[in-house]
């Protein structure tokens, strides 16, 4: 089953949570991050790991696979205008593994932690029982919304809505041991300005780890509409063709939805309309190149088999 239907599943299970335990569910499945109300407090929360050979490349220095990881998760707090709080995380261990490496692991998460304001506060290790397994790290954060108080959700977009994007796209071309995709830096602050910039002209967002194909659909699904992106507006990466550019992702930049024009920047970020929604079938993501419409809805990074 493909991660998309995994979630599908989910989110089909839980449409609705008007409570769950001790919490109000605010946000239920289905977004970047739940929202739910605490003793009258709003807190987001989220889940995510990373997989040696599908999410880092052999050799590549643990740290960064820490840093990596809590930074995944971080990405997801951004899509939400939110402020990180605090992780936990827990480690399946290889048998085999070496002291040093582990000490190298748990370095990262601390350095990461301090890096992005989110301190690791607990979690808990594990070993596996055969020795060629792979490593998995997976993390959980806590946020709050950022000082609007204002979540934003992937819901919200309309027809005649601009999708933006920041940054640069397909910046993780070769997804080496050294590249974008392990020292990305989650935007957290360009989120929170554009909130600030564009009020309720904001509509919509999301973070782009699975590629703009994918993740404009999930905008454009959570909103009955599709989307077209022009080709000539994508702010590619060198040697980066179009549909490198839509389908490749853990690009980790946002793409949102907002009525009129986005500023040109924040925080020192460019910020590139690349699109707009439109009436049409949920989800269908279409590019305008080479005068023709192309249907990328089937394109984008997969995290499950």
């Amino acid at each position: 089953m493909r991660e998309s239907e995994v979630i599908a599943e989910v989110v089909a299970r839980n449409p609705t949570l008007a409570t769950a335990g001790g919490a109000t569910v605010l946000v239920p499945p289905g977004d970047d991050m739940a929202l739910v109300e605490l003793r009258g407090r709003r807190v987001l929360v989220a889940a995510d790991q990373v997989i040696e050979g599908r999410h880092w490349a052999p050799g590549t220095p643990l740290r960064l696979v820490a840093r990596k990881a809590l930074a995944r998760n971080v990405s997801d707090i951004a899509a939400m205008a939110g402020v990180p709080s605090c992780a936990v995380a827990t480690v399946a261990l290889p048998p085999d593994m070496p002291d040093d490496e582990v000490r190298a692991l748990a370095a990262g998460l601390h350095d990461a932690g301090l890096e992005f304001r989110c301190p690791l506060v607990g979690g808990d290790t594990g070993t596996l029982a055969d020795a060629g397994a792979p490593l998995v790290l997976s993390v959980s954060v806590l946020a709050e919304p950022g000082p609007s108080g204002r979540v934003v959700t992937r819901s919200g977009a309309r027809p005649g809505d601009l999708l933006c994007v920041t940054g640069t796209l397909g910046a993780s071309a070769g997804f080496g041991p050294g590249g974008h995709h392990l020292t990305f830096t989650p935007r957290i602050a360009e989120a929170l300005a554009l909130v600030d910039a564009l009020g309720d002209r904001l509509h919509a967002m999301i973070d782009l780890s699975d590629g703009l194909a994918a993740d404009a659909g999930h905008l454009a699904s959570a909103a009955g509409c599709s989307a077209l992106i022009e080709a000539g507006r994508l702010p590619v990466a060198p040697a980066i063709g179009w549909r490198e550019a839509v389908g490749l992702g853990e690009d980790y930049e946002l793409a949102f939805a907002c009525d009129g024009p986005p500023p040109d920047a924040v925080c020192g970020t460019p910020v590139r309309v690349v699109g707009r929604f439109e009436a049409g079938r949920a989800g269908q993501v279409s590019v305008d190149a080479d005068g023709m419409r192309h249907d990328v809805s089937g394109l984008g990074w997969e995290h499950g088999r």
